[in-house]
């Protein structure tokens, strides 16, 4: 992991005391996967990181894919960022389900 995405990730536990802070960020670091599963911390990553980032940490698009429900993209603000992931889910799922039939 690079040092610019740590620092992004410490960025987006801001608001803990620090020690809390460590540790949410070695548990992140450890199992990215585990903790999207966590609503918080999904919104903080996907209000924090950038898309790539944020593939690479899910463990691919179609994961990424599986965190983008419509519930957890409406809590997104300002609004131009609900506009952008949903966007992103439509596009996602499009070329998801474009390269499985390819390979049918």
């Amino acid at each position: 992991m690079t040092q610019l995405l740590e620092n992004k990730i410490y960025a987006m536990f801001w608001d803990l005391p620090p020690a809390v802070r460590e540790r949410a960020v070695d548990e992140f670091i450890k199992d990215p996967v585990k903790a999207f599963n966590d609503e918080h911390i999904l919104l903080r990553a996907l209000n924090t990181l950038g898309w790539y980032e944020l593939i690479r940490l899910s463990g691919g698009a179609a994961n990424l894919l599986a965190f983008l429900d419509d519930r957890t993209i409406s809590r997104l603000f300002p609004g131009s960022r609900q506009k952008y992931y949903y966007n992103a889910k439509r596009l996602l799922s499009k070329y998801i389900i474009s390269a499985s039939e390819q390979s049918a």
